[in-house]
């Protein structure tokens, strides 16, 4: 009898067809989505879209049980990874999932954990049990400024506030007093990483090493978004390393991809930032495939189904992504800018907000580009020249 694949999402689309993971001659497969279903791929997801059925979370379990055959539960959304590995339990499913998954989701909890097995991490203030007006002065010498406020359980950047001024810090403990469920952290100076792996009982299996090109925030103020992948070294070597430290600290039970953001200060040390259980956003996971051979959202949703994944092989491949933005006012026109002087092989998908002309109060994401190179140096030129391109007018 044929398994059902029951994907999970909530806010985080798929990234990526799930016919991909879970092919339709072999699978049966339907998406459970408490949020509206024409958000649960993003759109430049290109394949047959999923049999969805939007339904409340707390009957999520109920459906699942009224499938006929095996089943198996899957997620990459940050916000069911949770729900995923309780329902997985509640069915007699292996627990794929981080075995504490609160270390992976809660980043007060997991920089405690981080700090405790030797890895670096930011200094923090976690507001516990809710944020105090009158805690300027304490975060001031505890923090100092720049500063970051966060919540502790949040993805792709919702809820970050910048804090640069003494006035900027008590404006926002005054927004926030009484409010449970938030951390500030220093500011950590200096250029932006990630570390992915892929985790199986206990075995982490290095893929890649990627930075990005400046601060994952900012689109809406005009900020092109963008990172592209490190060419072996020394340094990807430590940051692998390091990765592994991170996986011991916070948990290497089950079977799950790791990513792990870290800036890199002024000192030359390597800080860790975030550690997401999951395979990450952006063109992160399409990076590991070009670089690596491994799609990471894919390998993520084939290890919490027990299904084999690829071994990472280097494909003498350097690869980048760009995500610039559409402002107010401004809209994308056919044919768009030449890309015919690139060298290095290209794909790009430019989004409805842009198509349609961006009538919003910010920047909006406008288009998606992918681009590829043997060679990292030209690679780097044709990031470059993407970025100075018209894209919208």
């Amino acid at each position: 009898m044929r398994t059902t694949i029951v994907a999970l999402q909530s806010k985080q689309p798929l990234t990526v067809a799930p016919s991909v993971a879970f092919p339709p001659g072999e699978f049966d497969l339907v998406v459970l989505t408490d949020g509206p279903a024409d958000g649960v791929l993003r759109e430049d997801v290109t394949g047959p879209a999923p049999e969805v059925t939007v339904l409340d979370r707390e009957k999520w379990l109920e459906q699942i049980r009224g499938f006929e055959g095996p089943v198996e539960v899957v997620t990459n959304d940050e916000y069911c990874l949770a729900e995923c590995a309780r329902l997985r339990e509640e069915l007699g499913l292996a627990p794929r999932h981080p075995r504490r998954p609160a270390a992976y989701l809660d980043k007060v909890v997991m920089k405690r954990l981080l700090a405790a097995g030797g890895v670096r991490v930011p200094r923090f203030h976690a507001f516990e049990p809710v944020v105090t007006a009158e805690a300027a002065e304490l975060l001031l010498e505890e923090i100092g400024l720049p500063a970051v406020a966060k919540p502790r359980q949040e993805a792709n950047s919702r809820g970050i506030t910048f804090l640069h001024t003494p006035q900027d810090l008590r404006d926002w403990l005054a927004g926030h007093d009484g409010e449970p469920g938030w951390q500030v952290d220093e500011f950590v100076d200096g250029t932006l990483h990630h570390v992915n792996a892929l985790v199986r009982d206990g075995e982490l299996t290095p893929v890649q090493v990627g930075r990005y090109l400046g601060p994952l925030v900012g689109v809406h103020s005009g900020r092109t978004l963008g990172g592209a992948t490190e060419r072996e070294s020394e340094f990807t070597e430590a940051a692998h390393e390091m990765n592994e430290r991170v996986v011991r600290a916070l948990g290497s039970s089950g079977s799950f991809v790791v990513h792990t953001e870290f800036a890199v200060n002024t000192d030359g040390e390597m800080v860790v930032l975030e550690v997401a259980g999951r395979a990450p956003g952006a063109l992160v996971s399409e990076l590991a495939l070009l670089h690596a051979g491994v799609q990471l959202e894919v390998a993520n949703l084939r290890m919490q189904a027990g299904l084999p994944v690829p071994e990472p092989v280097a494909q003498d491949l350097q690869a980048a992504w760009l995500w610039p933005p559409v402002m107010p006012g401004t809209r994308f026109h056919e044919p768009g800018p030449d890309l015919s002087g690139l060298a290095s092989g290209h794909e790009v998908h430019v989004r409805r907000a842009a198509r349609e002309g961006n009538e919003t109060g910010g920047g909006l994401i406008g288009a998606s580009v992918l681009l590829w190179h043997r060679d990292p140096a030209r690679l780097a030129q044709d990031v470059a020249a993407v970025g100075d391109l018209a894209w919208f007018s």
